[in-house]
């Protein structure tokens, strides 16, 4: 049957589906009223207030919150559509891989109540981050690719709209996702190619490539500057910072380095897996006026030194591969005991930049602030984040291993070794993250656990196939 047929065609079933995550979701979004912002998202807020837009994040991101802001002037007009694009995304999903005349419903909608009461996925959904709706894109991707390869290739054109603005999204919705979507692009242009479907493989590059335009233009109709932080720059400047204090330099270069970085200031800022620091001590314009001749010393000790190197990349990334958090930075709630969150980052952001707030919904802080309600809660997710749960619930590395199980399984039972496809964009996006940015937030790699959601609903189908198929 076909994907869009099927979501004609809904009944009692998805709408329980659709409802768990609504409810649940729902009173995440009641207690921490008006939801989870940090300090980039009150960069965002603030350009939309004052019509100056900038490419510090993705515009396109903030043209989002913008349009659900002139819906209702509200903060919890954003937190709502995002509950509504997962919950929709996630019924979608379980409708597909589902019969209901099986016992695929009742599992269904048990791991659904179980993913829906998982702490991270309730409290991100209320989270002025763009990796949120990255994610949520990401994961619907993936199923998109699991649609293509269940229909061996043979899709319309209807369905290659979809799958097109879907890449499109996940390009324009985070700095790294333009790369994840133009390997993707190719690789499932080749598989269309090679199950003899020209036509759609063409139609595939032709439209993506269009709506991926037709988003940039946005950045010209609102006049949006180019202040975007460079990825590049930040990569380049830490990883330098490390092979200064660590190896033997030239001097010639290590005095290039230090034209870079200030010299007085690169041991005492510099911490592995932590950006921040090591960027507030960068000479930006010294990057751009000199950006080949850095890139090539960080190639020219890294190749020196690959040993080292080696060292340095996992040692900087250990949220890709590491399911034991021990010393590493990195957070998956921007929570605090002590302190209204939203009410400092607010002051922090507006007293550093010397900006007067101007619209309701830039002076956030929490309505239930001090409440039982919010006390338990809060004071529940901030017990997680310093136990064993933070890895059972919200580790990163470790859905990827049982994702990376889940495909083994479900590849014995379906023999086709086309499944891994479904894998491709998250493992693009983690091997992104694990060259290009040292360890700071688990919302980088939030993808992994709705990814892997995605395959347990995979392979319940799978099971259940497989199961029927051997008692016939």
């Amino acid at each position: 049957m076909h994907l869009i047929s099927q979501v004609k065609k809904l009944n009692y079933n998805d709408l329980k589906i659709f409802l768990i995550p609504v409810v649940i979701f729902s009173v995440y979004l009641a207690v921490f009223n008006q939801g989870v912002a940090t300090i980039d998202s009150f960069n965002q807020l603030h350009q939309i207030a004052s019509g100056e837009f900038t490419n510090w994040h993705p515009f396109f991101h903030t043209f989002i919150e913008m349009l659900c802001l002139k819906i209702y002037p509200s903060t919890l007009s954003i937190e709502i559509f995002q509950i509504l694009v997962f919950s929709t995304m996630w019924m979608v999903i379980c409708k597909y891989n589902r019969d209901d005349n099986d016992s695929t419903l009742k599992w269904q909608l048990v791991f659904t109540l179980i993913i829906s009461l998982i702490p991270i996925n309730g409290l991100y959904s209320i989270t002025l981050w763009k990796d949120v709706l990255f994610s949520y894109f990401m994961m619907f991707l993936c199923f998109l690719a699991m649609v293509m390869i269940d229909k061996k290739g043979n899709v319309d054109y209807r369905f290659i709209i979809l799958i097109s603005v879907v890449m499109a999204f996940i390009a324009q919705l985070r700095g790294n996702g333009i790369y994840v979507i133009a390997v993707t692009l190719v690789i499932y242009s080749v598989y269309l190619l090679v199950k003899r479907n020209a036509k759609m493989a063409v139609l595939l590059v032709i439209l993506t490539v269009t709506f991926i335009l037709l988003i940039s233009a946005l950045d010209v109709a609102y006049d949006v500057d180019d202040n975007a932080k460079d990825a590049m720059m930040t990569k380049i400047a830490h990883m330098l910072a490390d092979y200064d204090m660590n190896l033997e330099i030239e001097d010639a270069d290590r005095k290039e380095i230090h034209k870079l970085l200030r010299e007085d200031k690169i041991n005492s800022s510099f911490k592995l897996t932590v950006t921040d620091p090591i960027l507030h001590i960068t000479n930006a314009q010294q990057y751009e006026s000199n950006k080949a001749a850095y890139i090539g010393l960080a190639l020219k000790y890294s190749l020196k030194n690959p040993l080292h190197c080696l060292e340095y990349l996992f040692g900087s990334a250990p949220m890709v591969w590491n399911i034991i958090k021990d010393h590493w930075a990195g957070r998956p709630y921007y929570m605090s005991a002590d302190q209204d969150r939203l009410q400092a980052d607010f002051k922090t952001y507006y007293g550093n930049h010397h900006y007067t707030p101007t619209t309701p919904y830039e002076n956030l802080s929490y309505v239930n602030w001090g409440t039982p309600a919010f006390d338990s809660l809060n004071h529940m997710l901030l017990d997680i984040e310093g136990s064993l749960w933070d890895t059972i619930f919200n580790n990163p590395a470790l859905y990827m291993y049982i994702s990376i199980i889940l495909l083994f399984i479900i590849h014995a039972m379906v023999k086709s070794k086309e499944i891994c496809l479904i894998y491709v964009p998250n493992l693009l996006n983690i091997i992104i993250v694990f060259f290009s940015t040292p360890i700071q937030d688990y919302r980088y790699l939030y993808a992994n656990l709705l990814v892997c959601y995605l395959l347990v609903i995979i392979y319940i189908r799978t099971h259940q196939r497989f199961r029927n198929k051997t008692q016939d």
